[in-house]
């Protein structure tokens, strides 16, 4: 019976062992048909066949770490395409791939909570809608409130940013525009009033023109004003008023004008002021604000030396006029770079020839005493006398010559009218000591280390001219140690230094090279050794002489070659030259008339009667057809779809029926989707026998640009500017607009415009 048993358990633990081996061929059957399905791409039964060989053979921890790996490796590269997709605004396409993470890992987070992002992103894009459709129905107030919320549950959604920053540019356009007269008042009248009362004219007037005319209380009365004009505007004519009646006028909206008399009380009532800050990139806030102060009057003005700016307070004309002028001085300085070569060149020549004899020969007595008697003197003969030193001479034949180049080639880069140094040399320390006496004991040493600089100095100072020359100011040391000087009983020891220098200016073209040389040392120096008499006879007295003549000649010579980094930016004769006004009243251009006619202005006073005459004109023709024109249209050209790493051009042209003279305008673009390379002027305004103005000024950190041009359009459609743009990062839409466009005719006139849409450029990975 326990026989029996015993042999029950081992065929027990045999067919235990059979079904684990089985279990373990059938997982890895399909562990191997996971991997290879996962390389052909299918990605989903792949990890099908890896969980169900990790279930085969639960006990094999291999087989359950590759199929976690990988299946963690899938859902994170699925879960980046999705996001990917989301930017792009691929709403359905994005919500597609989370459901297949999720099918993969019903527990991944990254995906559940990007459904929930998504369904976040349609909402709020039902809501943006709403917000824009009220915004172009003019409720821009209603358009904010409703987009609001969307920014606050998410700061960074595209397109709600991008309708909140036009509704601010709308709100701001608002709030910066000054009220103005309707077109209705440039059409022309004619005036014929002699010693009419100032409240009868302006009352005339306004029944004719329809415009509002109110007026302070303290105008006077009693004014009387004579006037005659043909063919001017009625704001010409309220102006010309004004003028002889020493008024002001304030335009309260477009059809009333506020009239109030001109004292310096009623101005610091009624005139309006501006704040305006001006951030400089280059000219010194300081100096700035003497500028102002001096020629504008400006008394409200504050310099914030740490952002270097100013922040100025006074009438929209004086702004004017300062941005004028802040615009032509906060230029950049250019810069010069330098290249300098110092070459030394040191010719020696050593020659000794001839025989050298002794200077020199002592006899002594051998074997004599220090103090030797008469008799032993007497003894002395040629065998007891001996000779120091031994009789001998030296045959000098010498000839050395030696050439030795030293070059220092430094570049340096230098601001325009400052200095830069350069040194290539030695510190060498000279040390000095001092000793103090003590009564008893040591006296005390105590030692002192300065430096002397020794080798080249060289100091310059250029000045770019605007002709692109450059005026160098150059003042240049070498110096060398000639000998040590060592005081035995101090310990000091000093130097014997040799020095050459020199300064100069020079004048020089951008790229010229100049170059200094002269600065020569020449040493010769003879030294003869000769037997007395002998040596000095002709010919013969070389056999007795020894000749040495040491000849050594250095020269500097100084190469520098100047090279303008950032040249002087030539300024708009716009900028050089304006008007201001006058003593009192400050304009930023000058009063004039501008519709044709005859104008007569008669002081008040007289006893002619009164010949009051109010006669509105009618339009001349070429108004009408002004009139008539329509506006110019600009538009957007250029591609709607890039990816990442593009370059990419948009264009925008004009469609016009009516010539122009003048554009100014901002570019607006996402300076994290789009790097602003390059602007190209187009041919629109190159239509004219002058040189067109063009400038273009990029600000890659705030994402503008802007844009300013002069010259002339024969009324004929054409490209205004090409912008070159790199694409750096991927977005659903990225807008690219057009904001604070001025446009003017040939006279200076404002023209009617149609705006282009926002161009949006949609970008992908």
């Amino acid at each position: 019976m326990h026989g029996y048993s015993l042999g029950l358990r081992r065929a027990v633990v045999l067919l235990l062992l059979v079904a684990a081996t089985l279990a373990g061929c059938a997982g890895q059957k399909l562990h191997r048909e996971g991997l290879a399905l996962m390389e052909q791409g299918r990605t989903e039964e792949g990890l099908v066949k890896l969980e169900e060989a990790s279930k085969a053979a639960p006990e094999n921890l291999s087989y359950r770490s590759v199929w976690l790996r990988k299946r963690e490796q899938t859902a994170n590269r699925l879960a980046a395409a999705a996001s990917s997709e989301r930017a792009s605004g691929n709403l359905d396409t994005a919500q597609a791939i989370y459901e297949r993470v999720l099918k993969i890992d019903p527990e991944n987070s990254r995906a559940r909570l990007g459904l929930e992002e998504l369904a976040l992103d349609r909402r709020h894009a039902t809501v943006v809608e709403e917000a824009r459709g009220l915004f172009q129905k003019g409720d821009a107030e209603a358009a904010r409130n409703v987009l609001k919320p969307v920014l606050l549950e998410n700061p960074r959604h595209g397109q709600a940013m991008l309708l909140q920053r036009q509704i601010d540019e709308q709100a701001a356009k608002a709030l910066m525009e000054e009220p103005g007269l309707k077109p209705q008042f440039r059409k022309p009248v004619t005036l014929q009033f002699r010693d009419a009362n100032l409240k009868m004219v302006l009352e005339a007037l306004s029944r004719t023109s329809g415009i509002n005319v109110l007026l302070d209380k303290d105008v006077k009365p009693d004014i009387k004003i004579s006037i005659f004009v043909k063919d001017v505007s009625v704001a010409d004519a309220i102006g010309l008023i004004l003028l002889q009646s020493q008024l002001e006028q304030k335009i309260i909206s477009d059809n009333t004008v506020f009239i109030y008399p001109n004292t310096p009380a009623k101005i610091k009532d009624y005139q309006d002021l501006k704040i305006r800050s001006f951030h400089l990139t280059n000219a010194d806030p300081k100096q700035m604000l003497t500028m102002i102060k001096t020629l504008l009057k400006t008394k409200d003005i504050f310099v914030h030396e740490k952002t270097n700016s100013l922040v100025m307070r006074d009438t929209p004309e004086a702004i004017r006029l300062a941005e004028k002028m802040v615009s032509d001085q906060d230029i950049a300085d250019p810069e010069v770079m330098l290249e300098v070569e110092v070459l030394e060149i040191s010719r020696s020549r050593l020659s000794e020839i001839g025989i050298n004899y002794p200077s020199q020969i002592t006899f002594t007595a051998r074997g004599a005493t220090a103090t030797p008697t008469i008799n032993e003197l007497r003894q002395l003969n040629g065998d007891n006398i001996v000779t120091s030193p031994a009789l001998s001479a030296t045959l000098n034949l010498l000839l050395q010559d030696g050439d030795t180049n030293l070059l220092a080639s430094p570049r340096i880069r230098a601001r325009n009218r400052e200095k830069a140094k350069i040194m290539i040399g030695d510190r060498v320390p000279v040390i000095t000591n001092a000793v103090t006496p003590v009564t008893t004991g040591t006296p005390v040493i105590t030692g002192n280390v300065q430096y002397l600089d020794v080798g080249l100095k060289l100091e310059v100072e250029p000045e770019v001219h605007m002709n692109n020359e450059v005026s160098i100011k150059i003042g240049m040391e070498v110096s060398s140690i000639a000998k040590e000087v060592l005081n035995a009983v101090s310990g000091t020891l000093a130097y014997q230094v040799g020095t050459r220098n020199t300064s100069t200016v020079l004048r020089l073209k951008d790229g010229e090279t100049q170059i200094l040389a002269g600065l020569i040392n020449d040493e010769d120096r003879n030294t003869a050794s000769k037997v007395p008499g002998i040596g000095d006879l002709p010919l013969l007295g070389r056999l007795f002489s020894s000749h040495r003549d040491n000849g050594s000649k250095t020269e500097i010579v100084l190469s520098i070659t100047p090279r303008i980094v950032g040249n002087h930016r030539y300024p708009d004769a716009r900028e050089l030259e304006y008007w201001s006004g006058t003593e009192s009243n400050l304009r930023s251009s000058l009063l004039t008339m501008k519709p044709a006619g005859a104008v007569a202005v008669a002081a008040a006073g007289g006893a002619s009667p009164a010949m009051p005459a109010v006669r509105p004109q009618p339009a001349a023709a070429p108004e009408n057809s002004l009139a008539a024109t329509p506006p110019l249209a600009f538009s957007w050209q250029g591609p709607v779809q890039a990816k990442v790493g593009d370059k990419i051009s948009l264009t925008l042209n004009a469609s016009a029926q009516q010539g122009a003279s003048g554009l100014g305008f901002l570019v607006g673009f996402d300076p994290a989707v789009l790097k602003a390379v390059d602007v190209a002027e187009g041919d629109w305004m190159k239509r004219g026998d002058s040189p067109p103005i063009f400038t273009k000024s990029i600000d890659q950190t705030s994402g503008q640009i802007r844009i300013d041009m002069k010259g002339a359009s024969d009324g004929e459609s054409g490209s205004v500017v090409t912008l070159m743009f790199e694409v750096t990062a991927a977005t659903a839409q990225s807008p690219v607009m057009v904001s604070s466009i001025n446009l003017s005719g040939s006279g200076g006139e404002s023209l009617a415009f149609a705006a282009p849409a926002p161009h949006f450029i949609a970008v992908t990975q």
